[in-house]
């Protein structure tokens, strides 16, 4: 099994990434507790996932699990900016949490809660595995998100 995420900014996919479970565990151990608690509350906070996956189950279409943002619920079609998660066995995406939508406000509000030692072990993390994309292009560094 593995998570994959895309980035958009205006339609355009400016950032893709496939990690495996383990390798995605063991970057959560690389995150302080401080991060993964306020990262965990804040999607506790602002997304009722239990209720999402009562109304979708696992029949809903994809674009039903994707049409809003899962912490402020903003449709997507008003989105500049937006993030995509979601977790795949073989071809087959799993559905559940995943797949998911967060919009680039949430993201950055949820950004705001992890500590300086996560920011750390991200941007090495993007640095090690993602070395010179065009110098046009941002790469989202300090946002590790929906991994």
């Amino acid at each position: 099994m593995y998570i994959v995420n895309k980035s958009f900014a205006d339609d355009e996919c400016v950032y893709e990434m496939a990690m495996c479970i383990n390798c995605r565990e063991a970057m959560n151990e690389k995150l302080s507790e401080e991060s993964r608690v306020a990262m965990f509350d804040f999607i506790h906070d602002h997304a009722n996932i239990d209720e999402r996956e009562q109304e979708l189950g696992s029949d809903a279409d994809v674009a039903d699990y994707i049409s809003h943002c899962i912490t402020c619920d903003t449709d997507v079609s008003s989105l500049k900016n937006y993030s995509l998660g979601g977790m795949f066995a073989g071809e087959d995406l799993i559905k559940g949490v995943f797949p998911m939508l967060m919009c680039g406000k949430c993201e950055e509000k949820l950004n705001e809660t992890i500590s300086e030692e996560t920011r750390e072990v991200w941007d090495r993390f993007i640095g090690e595995h993602f070395p010179g994309p065009p110098s046009e292009v941002r790469l989202p560094t300090h946002k590790p998100v929906l991994i």
